[in-house]
């Protein structure tokens, strides 16, 4: 097994039966995609770390669901100057957008 096929395998996690169909390149990205998802990691377990003790500090608990309220819903669509533009263009030519 060559060195960095062998790397690749052991820090990447990648399934030795495909590492050897994989190009150089490909191997680089799968690197560079598992980097990221380790400091994606990182950064929430720092930020779960913080929120923890930001909330020992607090004096009175907030209710969870007070908490967990929001969570799931979808942000508010806002609107652009470009869209404004995109909008008035249409309006020109006759077009109605909502």
């Amino acid at each position: 097994m060559g060195g960095f096929i062998k790397d690749a395998v052991i820090k990447f996690g990648i399934d030795i039966m495909s590492a050897y169909e994989l190009t150089p390149y490909e191997i680089t990205v799968i690197g560079r995609q598992t980097q990221e998802q380790r400091y994606a990691e990182f950064e929430n377990i720092i930020a779960l770390a913080w929120h923890t003790e930001a909330f020992a500090r607090q004096k009175k608990m907030p209710r969870l669901n007070k908490l967990l309220k929001d969570v799931r819903k979808k942000p508010k669509k806002q609107s652009s100057a470009s869209d404004a533009i995109l909008r008035a263009m249409a309006e020109e030519k006759g077009i109605k957008i909502k």
